[in-house]
């Protein structure tokens, strides 16, 4: 025999639902799994809402793509979500050599930090000059 969890009556160890109140019988290890795969679920709908740019707004028009993979990587660092206009031809080279500029949007509660972000790797952007490579001596085909 088992007892019912709600009025504690007991049952025949095969009744699925109590004769006395009509609850359903189930182990305790059944109620602990249920519980379990329902805390498992929410925490992954929390996890995969956290990850959804909620109110867009441009961060920054980036036309360099090295540029835009370290900008990336610089939110992705900070912890802020974003997404861009990305796409398999995002890096077609067009008439005059150009790459197309990738527009990358956060979550408008993250954009002045994500300005400050987009404005330090600019910053830190080396430039060369031909003094640079002076040291360097050219190849010639043979």
């Amino acid at each position: 025999m088992k007892n019912c969890h709600v009025c504690g009556f007991a049952c025949e160890n095969d009744a699925e639902i109590c004769v006395l109140c009509g609850a359903e019988l189930k182990t305790f290890e059944a109620y602990e799994q249920e519980l379990r795969e329902a805390e498992e679920l929410k925490a992954k709908q929390e996890a995969e809402e956290a990850l959804i740019v909620k109110k867009p707004v441009l961060a920054a028009s980036v036309d360099n793509i090295v540029a835009a993979e370290i900008y990336k990587d610089v939110l992705r660092d900070n912890g802020i979500v974003f997404t861009c206009d990305e796409s398999e031809d995002a890096m077609q080279i067009v008439f005059g050599g150009g790459f197309n500029v990738q527009e990358i949007y956060v979550n408008e509660s993250d954009l002045e930090i994500a300005q400050q972000l987009y404005e330090n790797v600019i910053s830190a952007e080396m430039e060369f000059s031909d003094e640079d490579f002076e040291d360097f001596e050219e190849f010639e085909e043979e």
